[in-house]
């Protein structure tokens, strides 16, 4: 498919009811079922105005033929999160009028992709993170300009060219014991692509994602 049905096909899919959390949620694994409804819990309990928010970027582009978003890979450090695969962004700041302009801002300072490039399509399911009480917001966005990608070192370890066939794959999914603290491993479900595996949030905003691109 090339990116122009792509886009056309989104648009019309994105009149409709988004997946939602039931999809997002749909990685967890039977083994996972209490935290399933824990996060539920803490999801209804989330009140906007006590939590932080934040924006990330899905940008679609092709190259060659092939359908792709950029993912991060955060530089290694002490803490769970060291190593990390995510999609561009990060949280709100005064500065910003809404939530597309901070996931255009945070793009553009951690790889460097200028905001006139970019063409807003709308904004996906919002995913909350508990542990720290962000909300993730999700601008769904594309480019007709391939990325010449800019990583800031000091926030981004490597760029991931992540082709968008790959949500489909038959062996992208697997389970890992992933640290969670100093002293407890959790099994989760994630996508495995090449050397890296993305998991926890960024793995729930691509599984709505990846219902979006089915016909």
């Amino acid at each position: 498919m090339s990116l122009g049905l792509l886009v056309d096909q989104l648009r019309a899919r994105m009149l409709q009811p988004l997946p939602g959390q039931d999809i997002q949620l749909s990685l967890l694994s039977k083994e996972n079922l209490l935290d399933h409804k824990a996060y539920l819990k803490s999801y209804e309990g989330a009140s906007a105005s006590e939590s932080k928010q934040s924006s990330v970027l899905i940008l679609l582009y092709e190259k060659n033929g092939i359908l792709y978003c950029p993912l991060i890979q955060r530089p290694e450090y002490e803490g769970v999160h060291g190593g990390q695969v995510s999609l561009p962004g990060g949280k709100v700041e005064p500065d910003d009028v809404d939530l597309v302009a901070t996931a255009l801002r945070e793009a553009y300072e951690e790889i460097g992709i200028p905001s006139e490039h970019v063409n807003v399509l709308g904004m996906l399911t919002p995913v909350y993170i508990p542990p720290s009480r962000f909300w993730v917001n999700v601008v769904l966005a594309y480019t007709k300009v391939i990325p010449n990608f800019i990583p800031d070192a000091y926030e981004v370890a490597a760029v991931i060219e992540f082709p968008l066939t790959h949500l489909e794959e038959e062996h992208a999914i697997e389970e890992r014991s992933i640290p969670v603290s100093s002293f407890l491993n959790r099994k989760v479900s994630g996508y495995k692509y090449e050397d890296y595996f993305i998991w926890g949030a960024t793995s729930m905003i691509l599984t709505e994602l990846r219902s979006l691109l089915r016909p």
